[in-house]
């Protein structure tokens, strides 16, 4: 399988808003997200950013779902 965006789950209000799981579809970070939100007091979202994103070329493509 082969993916040009990966979805990222972070706890949002941690200092460095820390990785929690890298996926390869929205669905499976959504599902992972509501599993983990409560642990983290809700305050967990995702997003995807295209494979090769580099913080300082841009803002590229970024999504987030606090769902």
């Amino acid at each position: 399988m082969s993916t040009e965006t990966v979805w990222i789950v972070q706890h949002d209000e941690s200092p460095d808003n820390t990785i929690l799981g890298v996926f390869a579809t929205e669905g499976e970070a959504s599902n992972f997200m509501e599993q983990v939100g409560d642990m983290y007091g809700g305050q967990v979202l995702y997003s995807s950013y295209k494979i090769g994103y580099k913080f300082n070329e841009g803002p590229g493509y970024v999504e987030y779902s606090t769902e």
